[in-house]
């Protein structure tokens, strides 16, 4: 009785604590939301808090006939897909070699390979020599300089290493007495299993490749630039031309910007739903190594 006195007390604490971290979340997006919704004189009188005042969609109309800005959310999304499949497949494949480990069964040099990829989780080269290599290479302004220096990351590669690990070695086993060879065992047996913890790591990726800006400014140019570099710029200098007093009384930098940014966010909002039932399983099983 007293422990389960004890367990609700805990569980009362916690949930509040939650609801109080998603409040000071959402709170935040909701007053975003509210501004771009509402009209042009009661965002000018700072009148919106969380609730639209005045409610139009003329910053929206206005945002989306950005031509620019079309393009910067078309190329975030390829940016995106090719990272997620080129990541996971890349990411999957080395996590199933180092997850046979050393020894006969295993790879030779596994050590050396672990300690490798320790090494280069630790340290990197930095931002000068990684942007002197992506141009000497021919990468410079092309969607392949925001994808190929972040395709591979160590602890996404640690994460389903685990995963693979925590797996019935006698599927496995059974695979192999059946002729199986290991491209068979990998994808007929490893991958079908892995999907809690390809969606983690799927939405570490979608999420980490929607928001990164600085690639976009420093490796492109701006006409070919992320919707997160997009953003960034278009906030911090805006450049809105009202020509005239209608113009002015429909929409103002504030309200446009706010729009601009929930475009920006509605990708990941209709994303995350979806893979979010995957992501506690994900990680807990991969974070398991035996």
């Amino acid at each position: 009785m007293r422990r389960t006195a004890q367990f609700s007390t805990f569980q009362l604490i916690n949930n509040i604590i939650m609801v109080m971290l998603a409040v000071i979340c959402i709170l935040p997006f909701l007053h975003v939301l509210s501004v771009s919704l509402s009209s042009s004189a009661a965002v000018s009188a700072n009148k919106v808090t969380f609730w639209p005042i005045g409610l139009n969609l003329n910053s929206y109309s206005r945002a989306l006939e950005d031509t620019q800005l079309l393009r910067s959310l078309w190329i975030s999304v390829e940016r995106t897909l090719l990272s997620v499949t080129l990541g996971l497949t890349v990411t999957s494949m080395a996590a199933y070699v180092l997850s046979k480990g050393g020894g006969q069964k295993g790879i030779a040099g596994y050590k050396w390979f672990v300690g490798f990829f320790i090494v280069a989780m630790l340290f990197n080269g930095g931002m000068i020599p990684t942007y002197l290599v992506v141009t000497k290479m021919g990468l410079y302004n092309t969607i392949w300089a925001l994808i190929l220096p972040t395709m591979i990351n160590v602890f996404n590669i640690i994460l389903i290493m685990n995963f693979f690990k925590a797996l019935p070695q006698e599927l496995e086993e059974a695979a192999f007495i059946d002729g199986a060879g290991h491209w068979k065992v990998y994808l007929r047996v490893m991958l079908p299993l892995s999907l809690p913890v390809m969606a983690t790591v799927g939405l570490f990726t979608v999420v980490g490749e929607w928001n990164e800006w600085l690639a976009g400014q420093i490796y492109m140019k701006p006409e070919n630039a992320p919707m997160s570099t997009f953003l960034k710029a278009a906030i911090s200098m805006p450049n809105i031309d009202i020509k005239n007093a209608e113009a002015a009384a429909k929409f103002n930098a504030l309200s446009l910007n706010s729009a601009q940014i929930f475009i920006g966010a509605l990708p990941i909002l209709l994303i995350y739903p979806f893979l979010q039932k995957f992501f506690a399983k994900g990680i807990v099983i991969g974070a398991v190594k035996e």
